[in-house]
């Protein structure tokens, strides 16, 4: 038998199953009262991982430190600069420019 018979019996297997599912008992599909199979409910976040997620403590943590900055902006600057190493201590060279 060469590959072209088996192409065919596919072909032909899949189109008898394509038959079979449209116009089974479940009627056509352009009338409106046709039953239509359930689809089960799966929830998109069941294969999440679990034992991945952070503390608690964390967000709440990091809620309260961004709660200090009411100005928003300015106020996140204003922490920067207070942030500044001292010129007191050293500091690494700059880059070479070329």
């Amino acid at each position: 038998m060469d590959i072209g018979f088996y192409f065919k019996v596919m072909a032909l297997s899949v189109g008898a199953s394509a038959a079979a599912a449209q116009g089974g008992a479940g009627g056509s599909a352009s009338d409106p009262a046709a039953p239509v199979p359930t689809v089960p409910y799966r929830s998109t976040f069941s294969d999440r991982p679990s034992g991945v997620e952070p503390a608690r403590d964390d967000w709440k943590r990091a809620n309260a430190e961004v709660g200090r900055f009411t100005r928003g902006h300015p106020d996140i600057l204003k922490w920067e600069q207070q942030q500044a190493p001292d010129a007191s201590k050293p500091q690494a060279p700059d880059a070479h420019k070329h």
